[in-house]
């Protein structure tokens, strides 16, 4: 199924507006079930696809590398740069679908190992690399494990101002775009630490990859870059639970909702409806990242792509997020609730 193209920048890469995020695809423990998730995106016409080294403890990219291989020329491929596994992430990456199965048959064992994932001591992620070194140690090993010959958007991951090497890392990604080991490069993040990091570099960053929702609503009144591109992330992460919370938790208030918007709210799909097409509406010249465990909801993300997204019942949608904003429950601690 034909998806519409748009345009990343100066460096003309065209994609797709909906884009696969691999983030949470090895919270499937089964190669055969991973597989079939990409497939589904690439049936239903995705063409962009996100990853990272950490993914997956270090096996997103070997994973996504295998599926690319052979549809390579047709898609964008996206990874980064900037935060590495630590010894002991590599040491569980190998094991980890017997282990997730465990954590998925054990939800308090499952939390204490998130927790212990996120702490400052112990973790399995070491956040830093930006320099030129760095850089090219990671594209060289992106390259091998995607098993491709150049990387479409090559990104800074989650960099904080003070800890890039501007000038010497901006010339070792226009050297790798010269020799044709990269399409184009960018940084990935949150808003603000990347709009500040980004200020570092001298003109224009060509792609700017950050976390948007329709709290958030980080693109609304903002000018985008004159030769720049925009692609947002975690559009369902916090949002959908919120709003579904909020709609759930009161059954007027749940009637209300479906009386003015035209649909049921208290509808995990329904209001995953609603933010995917406002994401695609807001980032309409980018790409909006989607990430799923069922094929299910990647074929009706995908479907959303074909509509127009405009709509007064999405009109109808923000209007009561808007009006009700200050009496939604906290969205952090309901996506922790969720997870």
């Amino acid at each position: 199924m034909p998806l519409p193209r748009v345009t990343l920048g100066v460096d003309g890469i065209q994609t797709t507006p909906l884009g696969f995020g691999c983030a949470s695809l090895f919270r499937i423990s089964d190669s055969v079930e991973r597989s079939a998730v990409l497939r589904t995106a690439y049936e239903y016409g995705l063409r962009h696809f996100d990853v990272a080294p950490m993914y997956g403890l270090g096996r997103a990219e070997h994973e996504l590398g295998v599926f690319a291989r052979s549809r390579r020329d047709e898609l964008t491929i996206a990874t980064k740069f900037g935060i590495r596994l630590t010894l002991a992430a590599r040491g569980l990456s190998h094991a980890q679908g017997p282990l997730r199965r465990l954590l998925a048959a054990r939800p308090a064992l499952r939390d204490q190992a998130r927790t212990h994932a996120a702490a400052p001591s112990g973790r399995l992620y070491e956040h830093g690399g930006f320099d030129a070194t760095s850089a090219r140690r990671s594209l060289e090993r992106s390259l091998r494990a995607l098993r491709t010959d150049y990387i479409d958007v090559f990104l800074l991951h989650d960099p904080l101002p003070g800890t890039v090497r501007s000038d010497e890392v901006l010339a070792c990604l226009e050297h790798a775009r010269a020799a044709g080991l990269i399409r184009s490069w960018g940084l990935a993040g949150d808003l603000e630490p990347t709009n500040e990091v980004a200020r570092s570099f001298p003109g224009d960053v060509p792609v700017r990859q950050f976390r948007d929702d329709v709290f958030l609503r980080a693109l609304q009144g903002r000018c985008r870059p004159v030769d720049g591109a925009f692609v947002t992330f975690g559009v369902l992460d916090q949002a959908l639970p919120c709003i579904v919370r909020h709609c759930s938790e009161n059954e007027s208030r749940r009637l209300r909702w479906k009386r003015t918007v035209g649909s049921d709210c208290g509808d995990p799909d329904i209001v995953a409806s609603f933010l995917l097409r406002a994401a695609l509406r807001d980032n309409s010249p980018g790409v909006v990242l989607f990430g799923s465990t069922k094929p299910s909801r990647v074929r009706s993300a995908a479907n959303l792509v074909s509509q127009a997204p405009e709509g007064p019942d999405l009109d109808a949608f923000l209007r009561m997020l808007d009006a009700e904003l200050g009496q939604l429950p906290d969205p952090q601690s309901a996506e922790r609730e969720r997870s």
